[in-house]
């Protein structure tokens, strides 16, 4: 079946297009907004100042006619303000009446010497402020879509300062304002048009520009997703797209290498599986249940191989030995270094005459010491048990105090016995120290992968939880213990990941 081939669906040019559209349109649609309220606010400011200055000077040429009794002068001003000023197209009437309501004047002269209605006069008769002219804005009965803006002031007498005698009305409609909104709009739309189709011009050589690279970057990447890590992408653009395409060619030469790196790794570790498997055989996995003893041990690496030891022998028909050891670090320097410790220790077992847990120690303290070309130590405890005399003798290389479960007690003791860890000094001297081991005691020896396993609370396992579980399981035989004290490590572990070599040996006396 023919792979189908993936287009866009939406191109770039589109996208530009819509965005470069949507903007300029936005920004012109904006500041012709501004441009035309602003507009409209001086114009209206316009109006309201000519027609306030209007109805001050009609006021007074009607408060000096009426007063001198010249009804003549008013329709002069009045004929004045209908044929000149500059917005004498927005007149739409101009009134001067009594307080009666008798229309002294007006632009409407089939008005003059009528009575107005009361009613529709009453707030303009009202008004009293001298010299404040008052401004309304009412609506226009001959323009539905328009507005008039009212002007009216009382004239009073000119001695006589509290007689008024008649009102000046003066309307001017905002057609005027709204002609001018609708040029504003035409222009407006004009430019957006001609911002539209630039806009588009534009979007789409900008479109070209970036959509070409990012073409050959496209291609590029296929060829590259085929497994093609040799093709280098063309794009010398100076831009994040030329930056991009860089990348994808470092990628490609990283890729390279790690496909190297891999297969170099599965290498290594299937040699560090056959390493493991040798190292976990160096180690005795048998439960050992002889002359009233059963010994068990086990131990795991944290990172494939690691620098945990232990290791027991039969010295002669009454004497069993036991040693359990921790390199320090982990992998596979650490692994070096623990099989140095158990050849050294395998050969003083068989070379020396007379066995002793302190001869022991510092045979191999002396061996390593001098050969210890890396920086390395090791802490390392040794003990015997003697049936003939009940006792177990014991040297201590730094590894801790010797870990025994008291069975005529029922509870764990601790005993303590300083020395160097191996690999420090060659010079080292360790002591010997011995303790009685009846019928149902036990050791657990183990290293500090045991006690300091940590869960997701980036909490301890700890000493406490060891002796607790030993007490409470110390019917068990030595292979049932060693199994419980593993199983639980792990389960406080739960799914955090081992961050230490670990190693637990049993020493249990049943007859």
């Amino acid at each position: 079946m023919k792979k189908e081939k993936n287009r866009a669906r939406f191109s770039l040019k589109y996208k530009f297009s819509l965005a470069m559209v949507f903007l300029s349109a936005s920004l012109v649609a904006s500041v012709s907004w501004f441009f035309m309220k602003d507009e409209i606010n001086i114009m209206t400011r316009s109006i309201e100042d000519y027609a306030s200055r209007e109805t001050v000077n009609l006021a007074n040429i009607a408060e000096d006619a009426l007063s001198t009794e010249n009804d003549l002068a008013i329709g002069v001003a009045v004929d004045n303000i209908l044929k000149s000023g500059k917005m004498k197209d927005s007149i739409r009437y101009v009134h001067v009446f009594n307080t009666e309501g008798l229309v002294i004047k007006s632009s409407k002269t089939e008005l003059n010497g009528t009575v107005l209605d009361k009613s529709s006069v009453r707030d303009i008769l009202s008004y009293g402020e001298k010299n404040i002219v008052r401004k309304v804005s009412i609506t226009d009965s001959e323009d539905p879509e328009g507005k008039i803006f009212d002007f009216a002031l009382p004239v009073y007498h000119r001695t006589q300062k509290e007689m008024k005698l008649a009102v000046v009305r003066l309307g001017f409609s905002d057609k005027m304002i709204r002609e001018q909104v609708k040029r504003i709009r035409n222009m407006a739309g004009f430019i957006t048009l001609a911002a539209v189709i630039g806009s588009i011009i534009i979007a789409f050589f900008l479109a070209h520009v970036t959509t070409k690279p990012l073409k050959t970057l496209s291609k590029g990447v296929s060829i590259i997703g085929k497994g093609d890590l040799d093709y280098k992408i063309n794009v010398k653009t100076r831009d994040e797209i030329g930056l991009l395409a860089r990348e994808f060619n470092l990628m490609t030469g990283e890729l390279k290498d790690s496909k190297k790196n891999e297969i170099e790794s599965a290498l290594m570790q299937e040699q560090l599986d056959v390493a493991k498997e040798i190292q976990e055989g160096l180690n005795p996995m048998n439960f050992y249940d002889k002359n009233g003893i059963q010994i068990k041990g086990y131990t795991r690496a944290a990172k494939g191989v690691g620098g945990d030891y232990f290791d027991y022998k039969e010295i002669d028909e009454n004497r069993v030995g036991a040693l359990i050891s921790d390199v320090s670090g982990k992998g596979i320097p650490a692994s070096l270094v623990m099989v140095m410790i158990r050849t050294v220790f395998v050969s003083a077992l068989h070379q020396m005459k007379t066995i002793q847990c302190a001869k022991i120690v510092s045979s191999i303290n002396r061996s390593l010491s001098a050969d210890f070309a890396i920086d390395k130590f090791a802490t390392l405890l040794f003990i015997i048990f003697d049936k003939s005399t009940g006792k177990i003798s014991f040297s201590n290389a730094g590894h801790g105090p010797v870990f025994c479960y008291r069975a005529k007690h029922k509870k764990c003791s601790l005993t303590k016995l300083d020395g160097v860890p191996i690999g420090i000094m060659e010079d080292s001297e360790y002591l010997q120290a011995e303790i009685p081991f009846e019928v149902g005691d036990i050791v657990v020896m183990y290293t500090d992968g045991i006690t300091e396993m940590r869960n997701s609370l980036k909490e301890e396992y700890g000493r406490n939880r060891l002796q607790n579980l030993v007490a409470s399981n110390a019917d068990m035989n030595a292979d049932e213990l060693n199994r419980l004290i593993v199983d639980d490590v792990d389960n406080f572990r739960g799914e955090v990941p081992p961050h230490d070599d670990m190693t637990v040996l049993i020493m249990k006396r049943t007859a």
